[in-house]
């Protein structure tokens, strides 16, 4: 594709691993939000300090199995030293590039574990969040209510935000009681 030309709106098979047949026109790649399960390193640090908070210290590695509905999934873990994280920033390991995530993927039920690159996810704002502050961007219900894509795009990132903002803290009053039963 030339640099000037039309914007391809399809993939192929080889630049995803897995993806929606579909899209508006054609195959599209599968969204992150879409897949059927996501483990996360919050979830690997939560269960390590429920454990034992002691052994969760920088240059730490081990992994862990976890059940998700229904099948066992092992996933390689390290901790990294981190200023805002007590006892380091744990990270995935993924097993097909052996690169550190945050998040691996199933993408599938009978799918294999990998980070999003591995499988060519891509997230929904890319795709559905355009920031144009035209008022002719969502048709007739913009030209009624006077908003513009760039309003409604801002207004689900502050959601988004403090629906973050909200889970955090619920996080943290759980680990506070594994981290203090260490100190005791």
């Amino acid at each position: 594709m030339t640099r000037g030309g039309p914007r391809k709106r399809w993939v192929t098979r080889d630049e995803a691993a897995v993806w929606c047949p579909s899209g508006r026109w054609g195959p599209r790649r599968t969204r992150v939000a879409e897949c059927w399960s996501i483990l996360r390193a919050d979830d690997v640090y939560t269960a390590l300090l429920r454990d034992d908070a002691r052994k969760v210290l920088p240059a730490a590695r081990g992994s862990a199995t976890y059940k998700l509905k229904g099948r066992d999934i092992t996933a390689d873990w390290e901790v990294r030293p981190n200023a805002v994280w007590r006892r380091g920033r744990v990270f995935l390991k993924c097993p097909r590039c052996r690169r550190r995530s945050t998040r691996l993927y199933l993408p599938l039920a009978d799918s294999w574990l990998a980070c999003r690159r591995c499988w060519g996810l891509t997230y929904s704002s890319r795709a559905l969040l355009n920031y144009k502050a035209s008022l002719w961007g969502r048709g007739a219900f913009a030209r009624m209510f006077g908003t513009s894509q760039r309003d409604w795009a801002y207004e689900t990132t502050d959601e988004n935000r403090a629906n973050r903002r909200k889970a955090s803290r619920e996080r943290w009053a759980a680990r506070r009681q594994w981290l203090q039963r260490e100190k005791d």
